[in-house]
């Protein structure tokens, strides 16, 4: 068994576009620069990790089906003279990177996750091996576009969550997520969506499931 506290928890609200009063609330988490560039994703996974406290030894995980999907389609928009920089933030990570260079924020190891069926297990999983002594932050997201959307390349809604997770107690414990390897849980539902893992932080709902060849996950809440 492998078991980690949560510790800290933050669900921005989805929707698939913002509000522009929203948005622009929110790009104030930002210098006037950094917010022209980024995209509704990056704003909201600025807003689930306002104000945390991270080290440079930590690790952190990003889990997105589909990464920046805003960015993406403005780089195509931009043929026949390609934009370098709409290039550069369409590429999976770019949306948490976006908000990462903004805070000058640097990371010991930095693993960006994709998928559909397995995301959530994979990233959990992810968490739960990192060494002991190490924290691990865990960002997770997708976001709306029409086009990309209509042809299953981007999120229905948009829509960021963050976990802390420590190995050892703190002072506020909010839940666990532990992962018991080879177990076959009875009647055990498949691992969620990465939109039903959002729905299901967002809620504090506890959660069971089991992966084939790997084991059982359960997050629980205190």
């Amino acid at each position: 068994m492998i078991k980690r506290f949560i510790t800290r928890l933050a669900v921005a609200e989805p929707g698939r576009e913002l509000d522009p009063e929203r948005r622009k609330a929110l790009r104030k988490n930002f210098g006037p620069l950094a917010a022209r560039r980024m995209s509704d994703l990056s704003l909201l996974i600025g807003e689930v990790t306002d104000g945390l406290e991270a080290g440079a030894d930590d690790e952190w995980i990003y889990a997105s089906r589909f990464g920046g999907t805003q960015s993406l389609e403005r780089y195509l928009a931009s043929f026949p003279a390609p934009s370098p920089l709409h290039f550069q933030n369409s590429i999976h990570p770019g949306a948490l990177d976006l908000v990462s260079v903004a805070r000058r924020q640097s990371s010991a190891l930095f693993s960006p996750l994709c998928g559909l069926e397995t995301l959530v297990a994979d990233a959990l999983l992810a968490a739960l091996i990192a060494p002991p002594e190490t924290p691990v932050h865990l960002v997770g997201g997708d976001e709306y576009e029409h086009w990309c959307t209509a042809h299953s390349w981007g999120g229905e809604e948009t829509f960021a969550f963050y976990l802390r997770l420590d190995s050892a107690a703190q002072e506020q414990v909010l839940g666990e997520v532990i992962f018991t390897p080879g177990e076959e849980l009875a009647n055990a539902p498949t691992a969620p969506t990465l939109p039903e893992f959002h729905a299901a932080l967002a809620e504090r709902r506890p959660l069971a499931f089991f992966t084939p060849e790997r084991g059982t996950f359960r997050l629980s809440w205190a």
